[in-house]
């Protein structure tokens, strides 16, 4: 892309927040592998990877609810959050041996720290196992700050998810832009008033063409060639 085309970029935005899961990083197995201990624990077959990569992305109780609803049983609040407490402890035991960043993840986000645009990611994850994962693939730096699901008392769809860690970022929610993979995220990007741009290979049910971003991309390679459109406008 040509050189103005960066310029152009960091005219319009200061600060690029994304999702984690799905997004940045393919940790399906990882979960999956967690996810199956804890059925094996409660006498329950495992999952698969499809089944965690729809599961995922409105925190770790939704998934163990889904996880468990799958083989027939649904369980209370207080036995749900036992179990979540079980597949944190097998997730953070291990969050990174089989969890690799997509293609292209490295070199846009070195991009934009060259153009010294402020990274950070909000995630429904727990901070420790994001912050270990992005450390471990070595995204974090150039991305500076994690939001995950224990950090504030909000998470997405709660647009101040995203809101607060812009702030606390030192960022420009009008210069602001969320990159994600399902619903959730376009639905807090736009409650926060910020465009949405969204992967087309996520975690979602639904496709992202559905989901009503400002933009999809097919690989994360494209992801500057649609801020720079995003700011032309």
């Amino acid at each position: 892309m040509h050189p103005n085309a960066d310029n152009l970029i960091a005219a319009r935005f200061d600060t690029v927040i994304y999702d984690l899961d799905g997004t940045l990083i393919d940790s399906a197995k990882d979960m999956q592998m967690a996810v199956s201990h804890v059925l094996a624990d409660h006498g329950l077959p495992q999952v698969t990877e499809d089944d965690v990569r729809t599961f995922m992305g409105q925190g770790s109780k939704i998934t163990m609810s889904k996880a468990f609803a799958k083989n027939g049983r649904t369980l209370d609040d207080a036995a749900l959050s036992a179990v979540t407490r079980e597949f944190v402890r097998y997730y953070e035991a291990d969050p990174v041996s089989h969890t690799t960043a997509f293609e292209g993840v490295p070199e846009v986000v070195a991009r934009f720290g060259r153009l010294g645009l402020k990274q950070g990611v909000c995630t429904n994850k727990f901070e420790r196992p994001s912050r270990m994962i992005l450390e471990h693939l070595k995204l974090m730096p150039p991305i500076t700050d994690v939001a995950g699901a224990d950090t504030f008392p909000v998470r997405k769809p709660d647009p101040k998810h995203i809101l607060m860690l812009v702030e606390r970022m030192g960022g420009d929610p009008g210069r602001t832009v969320m990159i994600g993979d399902s619903i959730h995220d376009v639905e807090a990007a736009h409650g926060a008033g910020l465009p949405a741009v969204l992967v087309s290979w996520g975690y979602t049910a639904r496709p992202a063409s559905e989901l009503g971003a400002e933009a999809v991309i097919e690989k994360f390679g494209a992801l500057p060639e649609a801020l720079q459109q995003l700011a032309a406008r």
